[in-house]
């Protein structure tokens, strides 16, 4: 049995984002922005807890974004 004083420290570091959160992979991130209508992905980089892309957008603009790694949001859009 895993004593008391353990268990709430993990649910202390679970709820304070502590714990290890799942990243998503490149192809987890190409598959998620082809359904939002990006297209041509050209360029993927990760840059600390954020995903720098290069795509074209549904009207054919050139676009850059920046998505979370974690959740797959994306947090900023900037045309070229």
């Amino acid at each position: 049995m895993i004593p008391r004083s353990v268990l709430l420290i993990l649910c202390l570091f679970s709820t304070l984002g502590w714990a290890a959160q799942a990243r998503i992979d490149i192809p987890a991130l190409v598959k998620l922005l082809l359904a939002q209508g990006y297209h041509d992905i050209r360029e993927v980089e990760l840059e600390g807890d954020k995903f720098e892309v290069e795509t074209l957008d549904a009207q054919e603009r050139r676009v850059q974004l920046l998505v979370d790694v974690y959740t797959g949001d994306i947090t900023k859009k900037e045309a070229d």
